[in-house]
């Protein structure tokens, strides 16, 4: 019944609420993960799914169930972490929460790095939304997460850096015209109001820039055309790049993307508030000693 395959299928199962999505998730073929499933239901004599319901909908046994069995992923994780402090980094795995756009535009030069220090220690990403990472970190299941401030009490946080918010512009649209920024100067200044009725990428509402947007939007009475809501920043830079629209990005896309012709970059004639990216992890967990060592990567150190 405490067999880790089995409630990591549960808990798969709870999330995606389907077998057949949760057998894909998990690289096993569906009818060996409802055996599984099937197996712990007989050991505890009820039903863990209403099966009846699309999507799944977890019965009482199985809410207890899942609580349990994050508990258990928990302390599991705790236990694979303190137990690789004690080889000395020589071997382990540390789990990184992240964004699309923070793995691509701040994490791949640490990873290098860090594998080429420790070559033992395996390296892995998840990529989430905020609220999935801020689940994640609660229950254990990355050993810290890159989140953006404010976060809630319960979580445990190292600062790493401070992100501006820009404006960029395809280099056709006719506000780009005649633009000229020298590498190591500030960038040209230009109101968000006037992106009233212009061709605007947005991100989609569970980002926070989404947040940004709006109230851009608002405090400038301005309607931009939207023309696409992106998943990330780095998805609307390269369609703002490629002439599609005006977007949104942070100094972090701007100094990382692999660009082949860079938008036309603004600073917000608005004030925006810096976004303050810090590692977040558990409040009175323990951080395993490859996590700080990351961090301290992360931080420049």
């Amino acid at each position: 019944m405490i067999d880790e395959h089995e409630w990591k299928y549960v808990l798969q199962a709870a999330s995606d609420g389907t077998f057949s999505a949760a057998a894909k998730k998990l690289f096993v073929s569906q009818p060996s993960l409802s055996q599984s499933i099937k197996k712990i239901e007989g050991e505890i004599g009820m039903p863990l799914f209403d099966r009846s319901q699309t999507p799944l909908q977890l019965t009482a046994a199985g809410e207890i169930y899942v609580r349990k069995a994050k508990e258990m992923q928990r302390i599991y994780h705790e236990l694979v972490q303190e137990t690789a402090d004690l080889t000395g980094m020589k071997s382990g795995t540390l789990i990184i929460g992240s964004s699309r756009t923070r793995s691509t535009c701040y994490l791949t030069q640490p990873i290098i790095e860090f594998h080429r220090r420790y070559p033992g220690i395996r390296l892995m990403v998840k990529e989430s939304s905020v609220h999935e990472l801020k689940q994640a970190v609660a229950e254990g299941a990355v050993d810290f997460a890159l989140i953006y401030e404010p976060l809630e009490s319960n979580y445990e946080r190292i600062p790493l850096l401070s992100e501006k918010t820009l404006l960029a512009l395809p280099v056709t649209h006719p506000f780009a015209r005649g633009y000229n920024h020298a590498p190591g100067m500030p960038y040209p200044v230009m109101s968000f109001a006037r992106m009233h009725g212009q061709p605007f990428i947005c991100l989609q509402e569970s980002r926070r820039m989404s947040q940004i947007y709006s109230d851009l939007c608002m405090e400038t009475q301005c309607t931009p055309e939207v023309v696409f809501e992106a998943n990330s920043i780095v998805d609307a830079a390269e369609l703002c790049a490629a002439g599609m629209g005006a977007t949104l990005v942070t100094d972090m896309v701007v100094h990382n993307g692999r660009w082949s012709q860079p938008p036309c970059f603004f600073q917000l004639e608005e004030e925006v508030e810096d976004r303050q990216l810090v590692a977040a992890y558990g409040k009175n967990k323990h951080l395993s000693q490859a996590a700080r060592k990351f961090i301290e990567l992360l931080q420049g150190e």
